[in-house]
């Protein structure tokens, strides 16, 4: 009962300062509050690492200690702490002022519109004081068809090649590479994602999609931190089509604290411009655009001071997120 009224606590859907509780309705936003509350992340303001579920840490355990006996003793471990992206500085950077004008353009041209569904590949330290970390990158893909129906495939991705798909989007999506399944969900008509986060349609216009944002980010709407966590999560949920690209730049363009960083090639060998915000305690982002359209291609969070209870020093990667489409 106690995690119930905390999570009920901090979804606050009448606040304080709308006077004294009685019989009514809640409103729209009170409404959204309370449905997003089974697929809250308990844990994200305090701890910002993904903290795998048994099954899947026992899946990814088991897959590094294969790949350790089989003849590479050091990969499964070298791979589960990726070294940081590298930005270089050069004349062909592009700024942020210049990338939403590309974006806005793309989007004048090719309006398109956002799908429900994802497909990316993260990292994140398992955090566990006085032990190193045995966490692999992990691919993930979902999809939603128009009667509703759907299915997501999670694979720990193979430490060997690090950064190479292993899934094939497809009907149905399925491993193409070396990797272990962690889990396979298929769901029957109807659902179109509605115990998801974010499983309304998001809206039109960089303030409304702040508004929207701050739904499930709570302070995403006045936090730059909260706002670069909850277009991540964002991410994991939707394929933003071009006008909602040009949306996200647009809310990436006002950060107080957003720094150019220069050319980054991602871990999926694509060329983008990187931004680098620093805004929580201990750790610092890099944010990596397209340069042409303005779409996320990754958002990388390092370490900026040693955490020597958990074996991390400056420098070192906390998580990261690739977003293939």
């Amino acid at each position: 009962m106690t995690d119930e009224l905390d999570l009920l606590r901090e979804a606050n859907p009448v606040s304080a300062d709308t006077g004294p509780w009685r019989d009514r309705p809640l409103n729209a936003r009170a409404e959204l509050l309370l449905r997003r509350l089974p697929s809250q992340d308990r844990g994200r303001r305090t701890v910002r690492r993904v903290v795998w579920s048994l099954e899947a840490a026992a899946a990814a355990a088991v897959l590094a200690l294969a790949l350790t006996v089989s003849g590479t003793p050091s990969s499964a471990v070298a791979a589960s702490r990726p070294v940081p992206l590298v930005a270089h500085v050069s004349r062909a950077d592009v700024s942020l002022t210049e990338i939403v004008r590309r974006a806005r353009a793309a989007a004048e041209e090719s309006p398109g519109r956002s799908e429900r569904g994802s497909h990316f590949q993260s990292w994140a330290l398992s955090m566990k004081s006085g032990e190193d970390a045995v966490t692999l990158p992990r691919e993930s893909l979902t999809r939603w068809n128009a009667d509703g129906s759907g299915s997501t495939l999670e694979v720990a991705t193979d430490p060997r090649h690090p950064g190479r798909p292993v899934i094939e989007d497809g009907p149905p999506p399925r491993t193409v590479h070396d990797g272990k399944v962690l889990s396979e969900e298929r769901y029957p008509p109807g659902i179109n994602g509605a115990n998801e986060s974010y499983f309304e349609d998001p809206p039109a216009g960089a303030s409304a999609l702040r508004e929207y944002l701050a739904v499930w980010t709570p302070d995403a709407d006045r936090d730059p931190a909260e706002l670069l966590s909850a277009v991540g999560s964002f991410l994991t949920v939707w394929t933003p089509g071009p006008r909602q690209r040009a949306d996200i730049a647009t809310l990436l363009s006002a950060l107080e604290g957003l720094r150019p960083a220069g050319r980054v090639t991602d871990r999926l060998g694509r060329e983008g411009q990187g931004f680098r915000f620093t805004g929580t305690p201990g750790g610092r982002y890099l944010i990596v655009l397209d340069p042409d359209d303005g779409r996320v291609l990754d958002i990388e969070e390092t370490f900026t001071r040693d955490a020597p209870e958990y074996r991390v020093k400056a420098g070192d990667v906390m998580s990261y997120t690739a977003y293939i489409s």
